[in-house]
């Protein structure tokens, strides 16, 4: 899966790095901020139909976030007069080594591991570096005449679950030399540096986010240098990566440095895509590193003090296993407001998208599930959709979890595979497919001036690890992306792909960088992979249609042996998803309830009465998740008040602004005026206080109304008091209506009494 993915893609990245050749073929760029030196790698080695690419490796394109700089935005990288050896990579950001000993791991999460330590050495806060690839003899006047120079330029944002990952971990010599494009990989701050925030101006967080957008402004400065074309950037990337993406064409601060995104496999509205609670994780890491402090600001200086490593051995995790711990957070700067709201604005519907997921991205989440391989009996299935719900909709758990029960059976066949399937089919949807269908809606609702693709990878790799029932799983896409079957017959040990496999990656490269170029994966170079078979493929025959949502063109393009262009990706759960369960989430209301506001107070009244809200049967209510799930530490649920969020007022002195060629940034978020701030608190008192009597007369309205029944049935029916109870209402009414005696004591009227005891049944 990830890890045999991954692992091809670096045995392509060595061998390559070792094949350039002499002195001679070593060129010389002027970067804006000094000379740098790089090498050519010969590609017709590995395969006659591939050009030499020219590589530059580990080139700065932000100053090291180092000591004051952690916690903060990036800064333009320092010139430099001498030339630079760019031919080596540069150190990794820092990332977690081992595996978290408080958790179960699933099976594919220690292959992932095992293949990416070895190429995790070297490690440094000092990482943020990007490597360039390009065509090495392509110019104006011998390039193809269907291309344009200078070369459409393809920016890799890589994934890892938002902490662990490195752009040097993937070659871009094949995709740069098969496309004629010019390939970027980056590096960027993860985990704790990349997204730490106390949600003021001591960290802001999303700096992860802001290292791509100095990449991007590099790009934009340097990369004509290259023979890259600075207004045909196209940022791709899998699962986290894709979240990144896709936050930053929202982000205003991105605004104009590129022009399409390829999001594979993640989305910003997923359930996994921001951090829940970044004020509670910071807490948590302070106070494991002694760093507890009066104040945010002198807190987060005292975390610049602690070695990096010393940080990330803190293990801090959600304690819901389907959200995010440091992750990108809504900090009204970078990103604005809630992504699904900003994917209904202008900026967003301006970049031309490519989304897609591969057939069974869900098995992740039940790979770990006891005897999965035989199946999933039915107390299994409803274990892992109830832990499920309680999870992501602990508000309508009951409701929802029997109507996505209904759902993903499969009532024509029920056995354990079949809910087996259901359940990959279920996790596949909701955490990944559907909010990437939501967001092309959003997208091609009406948009008519760039364009809106989808597709499904459905081809299970001949080097898969997976059990033979799994299909195409989690990334299992990125070695066609970055063509590695191209290259893989000659020099993988570990992987026999196929001649169809090599006319497949061959055909997603060409899609993926006619959509760079064009915006069009169909033009303006046509699929050829006659080179691999003497019959053309069926990719020559397919043409990929548009995905539109407002008029019933909602096509897709099916990735496998057999291509098609579909309509209607799984339409029928994508609707229940999307429509039903928003209507399952809604409040209940009462009948016959003459407006909105009567209608919440009425069932907020009966909670107050009862005791339990209405929503439901209360089954299960509050159950925690069954052992299955990764559920974490015990260390997530403590409270903590080890930094009061106390903001300062005024602006941190050290924190600075960055001014780009072309836009002027301000990273440090602006505090509003107390005049402001008085507003909002008198206007929220005033709210609750009217909500308040409302609930009130609501509830006095029910007391004083309620029908009497006096049937025997109803009589026998209510509940009686122990006599205990009796003595407590009494000893209450006493203190509530006697009148103090000569010593002091409580004195009761008699007839009082005897009222009062009547009343108790």
């Amino acid at each position: 899966m990830y890890s045999s993915s991954l692992a091809q893609i670096w045995i392509l990245l060595i061998l390559l790095h070792v094949s350039c050749c002499n002195s001679d073929d070593r060129p010389l760029v002027h970067t804006k901020y000094g000379p740098i030196l790089g090498k050519r790698v010969r590609m017709h080695q590995y395969n006659p139909n591939l050009q030499d690419v020219m590589q530059f490796l580990g080139i700065p394109y932000a100053r090291a976030p180092v000591k004051d700089l952690r916690f903060r935005p990036p800064e333009k990288p320092e010139k430099w007069k001498i030339v630079r050896n760019c031919t080596h990579f540069a150190p990794v950001c820092p990332q977690p080594l081992d595996l978290p000993e408080s958790q179960p791991v699933r099976p594919s999460m220690k292959r992932k591991w095992k293949a990416m330590k070895p190429l995790l050495g070297s490690m440094d806060e000092d990482c943020l570096y990007l490597n360039v690839y390009h065509p090495a003899d392509v110019d104006p006047e011998n390039i193809d005449k269907k291309e344009r120079y200078p070369l459409a330029v393809m920016v890799f944002v890589h994934g890892g679950d938002f902490v662990h990952g490195a752009g040097s971990m993937y070659d871009g010599s094949v995709l740069a030399s098969h496309g004629t494009v010019v390939v970027v990989t980056v590096n960027y701050r993860m985990g704790i540096l990349g997204y730490l925030s106390t949600t003021d101006n001591s960290a802001v967080g999303n700096y992860a986010l802001m290292d791509q957008i100095a990449a991007l402004r590099w790009v934009n400065d340097n990369i004509a240098n290259f023979k890259g074309d600075p207004t045909r950037v196209t940022l791709f990337g899998p699962e986290t990566g894709a979240v990144n993406i896709n936050l930053l064409t929202l982000a205003p601060e991105a605004a104009g440095l590129f022009r399409r995104a390829i999001l594979q496999g993640g989305s910003a509205i997923a359930s996994w895509s921001l951090s829940p609670d970044p004020r509670r994780f910071s807490n948590l890491l302070a106070e494991n590193v002694s760093c507890c402090r009066p104040n945010t600001t002198l807190g987060v200086e005292c975390l610049r003090t602690i070695p990096w490593r010393d940080l990330l051995a803190v293990e801090i995790s959600s304690p819901n296993p389907f959200k995010s711990t440091f992750g990108p957070i809504i900090d009204g700067d970078v990103v604005p407001d809630n992504p699904k709201t900003l994917m209904r604005g202008e900026l967003f519907r301006s970049y031309d998208i490519l989304v897609g997921v591969t057939e069974q991205d869900g098995y992740k989440y039940v790979e770990d599930f006891p005897g999965v391989d035989e199946g999933i009996d039915d107390e299994g299935f409803r274990l892992i959709i109830g832990d499920f719900v309680n999870q992501v909709y602990p508000y309508r758990e009951n409701e929802i979890q029997d109507a996505v029960a209904f759902m993903y059976t499969n009532w024509g066949e029920e056995n354990n595979r079949t809910r087996r399937d259901g359940v990959v089919r279920m996790f596949t949807e909701h955490q990944v497919a559907v909010p990437l269908i939501i967001l092309g809606n959003l997208h091609s609702n009406e948009n008519y001036e760039t364009s809106t693709y989808f597709y499904t990878f459905n081809h299970r790799p001949s080097s898969s690890p997976n059990p033979p029932w799994v299909e195409a799983a989690h990334s299992e896409d990125m070695p066609f992306v970055f063509g590695a079957p191209l290259v893989g017959l000659r020099i993988y040990r570990d992987s026999n792909y196929t001649k169809s496999e090599i006319m497949l990656s061959a055909a997603i490269m060409t899609y993926w960088t006619n959509f760079a170029k064009s915006g069009d994966p169909n033009s303006p170079i046509v699929q050829k992979t006659r080179f691999v078979h003497e019959r053309p493929n069926r990719y020559e025959e397919v043409e990929w249609l548009s995905y539109r949502a407002d008029n019933d063109s909602d096509f897709y393009m099916y990735f496998g042996m057999k291509p098609r262009v579909p309509k209607g990706y799984r339409s029928q759960r994508v609707a229940f998803w999307v429509e039903l369960v928003p209507k399952l989430l809604r409040p209940k209301q009462v009948r016959n309830s003459e407006s909105a506001l009567v209608k919440d107070a009425n069932e907020l009244c009966e909670l107050l009465e009862t005791g339990h809200n209405t929503g439901g049967d209360g089954d299960g209510a509050g159950k925690k998740p069954s052992s299955w799930i990764p559920m974490k530490s015990h260390s997530d649920t403590v409270r903590t008040t080890c930094m009061p969020f106390i903001a300062i007022p005024t602006r941190d002195p050290s924190a600075k602004d960055i001014s780009w060629p072309g836009k002027d940034i301000t990273w440090v978020r602006k505090k509003p005026g107390n005049s402001s701030e008085l507003s909002i608190v008198i206007a929220v008192g005033t709210s609750l206080f009217f909500l308040n009597v409302v609930v009130f007369a609501v509830c006095y309205h029910r007391r004083n109304n309620k029908p009497i029944r006096y049937s025997e049935e109803n009589a026998q029916e209510r509940v009686r008091l122990k006599v205990t109870d009796v003595r407590e209402v009494i000893k209450a009414l006493e203190l509530e209506d006697c009148t103090i005696g000569p010593n002091g004591e409580c004195q009761l009227e008699t007839t009082e009494l005897a009222e009062c005891s009547s009343k108790v049944i």
